[in-house]
């Protein structure tokens, strides 16, 4: 087995008490209590810059997928876009166009296998061509979206007769009614799956909410509140591991991890702003786009760990 000096180039050295400043990272060994001994290491979560759309500034566009695979749908500003754009964790590029502009609407699924939905009808993709899906019962537009291209979850919304709180399971043919919200709400950020879904902020009758329900697959049940009121944020993750991402009042740079009880607070975006596209994990999320319009892609690293003493 290779020694510490073999890796490091060094060895570390001999205290009979440890340092009283020791350097982030210092190895040495404790001689009056026989032990090796770390500086503790703090890494904190952050934002780095990533590739800027290539389509051109805009709001509302629908992402899905993962930090390195995410691809972003439809938007504003100048109408209902029909751009798409796929991420390689880098750049990125131009897709296969949408048969129709979209914004304002929700989606689902992976790079290559994506599904949008709202004001009454759905598309989906599968990597190379768009096809109609089935048409929703409730026709809402500013709903809430998780799950993939065959299990997606539809839920909330503005509809016709107000603000919703309706729900609508997707099996990759036909939409079916699901159990309905606690609050009707529209704006909200989602993460999570089918059976376990996740919603967010977002505007009820008046105001912003600050409010958090989660989806077993048959009813909804309240979680934990955000630490701010928000609507029109980014989301993605999972219903016990999501990370909320910027929103508004006042295009937000604010950002909150969920554990499944509970919001924290984690590091800010860079560049303040709602209505992104937002993918992948609590620990590798992904905004691309907002309004104020922009063309910006930030990507988020969840680094705190520590190395104790």
């Amino acid at each position: 087995m290779a020694t510490y000096k073999e890796i490091k180039g060094v060895g570390f050295q001999n205290f009979s008490s440890d340092p009283g400043n020791p350097i982030n990272g210092q190895v040495w060994y404790n001689t009056t209590s026989s032990t090796l001994k770390v500086a503790e290491v703090t890494l904190t979560s952050s934002w780095a810059t990533g590739g800027s759309l290539s389509g051109g500034a805009r709001y509302n566009p629908v992402g899905a997928g993962t930090q390195t695979a995410a691809i972003a749908m439809g938007g504003s500003p100048g109408g209902p876009s029909s751009a798409v754009e796929e991420y390689n964790g880098s750049s990125w590029t131009a897709g296969t166009n949408l048969p129709t502009g979209k914004n304002n609407i929700a989606g689902a699924g992976i790079q290559t296998s994506s599904i949008l939905f709202g004001s009454g009808s759905s598309l989906e993709w599968n990597g190379s061509a768009w096809t109609s899906g089935g048409n929703l019962a409730v026709s809402a537009y500013y709903n809430g979206g998780a799950g993939t291209q065959t299990a997606s979850l539809n839920f909330g919304g503005l509809a016709p007769g107000g603000v919703s709180n309706t729900t609508e399971e997707y099996n990759g043919t036909s939409w079916t009614g699901g159990g309905n919200m606690g609050t009707a709400r529209r704006n909200m950020g989602t993460a999570g799956t089918q059976t376990a879904g996740l919603g967010f902020g977002g505007f009820p009758t008046s105001g912003y909410s600050n409010a958090t329900e989660e989806y077993n697959g048959t009813a909804w049940t309240g979680g934990g509140n955000l630490n701010y009121p928000l609507a029109l944020s980014g989301g993605c993750g999972t219903q016990t591991a999501a990370l909320k991402i910027g929103g508004n009042p006042d295009q937000s740079a604010r950002c909150e991890l969920y554990d499944g009880s509970s919001w924290t607070n984690t590091a800010n975006l860079n560049d303040a702003r709602g209505q992104m596209a937002s993918a992948g994990t609590q620990a590798a999320g992904l905004a691309a786009g907002g309004n104020p319009a922009t063309t910006d892609t930030e990507e988020f690293i969840e680094l705190d760990q520590q190395l104790q003493r």
